[in-house]
């Protein structure tokens, strides 16, 4: 992952991009249709905005696109397991806000564990805007809640693999589909 002039936690617009798209996204994902997100971004891409702005949102735009056509091909179901879709196209910051749902409803050490993989895909939010202290922080947090409740999850394609990419804070995140 690479630093780029993109930046919502010192810029305001930028945030408020991001947090739009998102919010589009999820909604697309719960009804299996674009026409939230696309909207979302066309409306976006018609102000006046800066090339790294642009450049942000025809980016989520391409992997938006990208990852539900992954989810209806291969028939994903659930939203952990679309989840891992996104996790595999690097959308740490959607990852978070559709875990954040099923997170919310659950109890004990599935509780534990969609906060143990929220709090990883932090870390990889983290690592993106430049703050290795916070992600080391973020990375002992949900390695703890991950090592002791990964199994109470439904479906869990790699657990070692992320485990190991938490504890070695590798720049690169894991594949989690393979």
């Amino acid at each position: 992952m690479t630093k780029n002039n993109f930046d919502p936690f010192r810029d305001r617009p930028a945030r408020l991009i991001r947090n739009s798209l998102s919010s589009a996204f999820v909604q697309s994902l719960k009804d299996r249709n674009p026409a939230a997100f696309e909207a979302t971004g066309e409306q976006l891409l018609s102000q006046e905005i800066s090339p790294d702005k642009k450049a942000y949102i025809l980016d989520r735009l391409a992997r938006y696109r990208k990852c539900l056509a992954t989810i209806a091909r291969q028939g994903v179901q659930t939203t952990l397991a679309q989840s891992f879709v996104l996790w595999d196209a690097e959308l740490f910051f959607e990852v978070h806000e559709i875990l954040e749902g099923l997170w919310l409803a659950a109890h004990g050490r599935e509780k534990a564990a969609l906060q143990g993989l929220i709090r990883a895909a932090g870390v990889y939010i983290l690592l993106a805007g430049g703050s290795r202290q916070g992600a080391e922080k973020m990375a002992a947090r949900a390695v703890q809640a991950l090592e002791e409740n990964h199994t109470a999850l439904a479906c869990f394609p790699s657990p070692q693999l992320l485990l190991a990419g938490l504890k070695n804070l590798d720049q690169l995140p894991p594949k989690l589909r393979g």
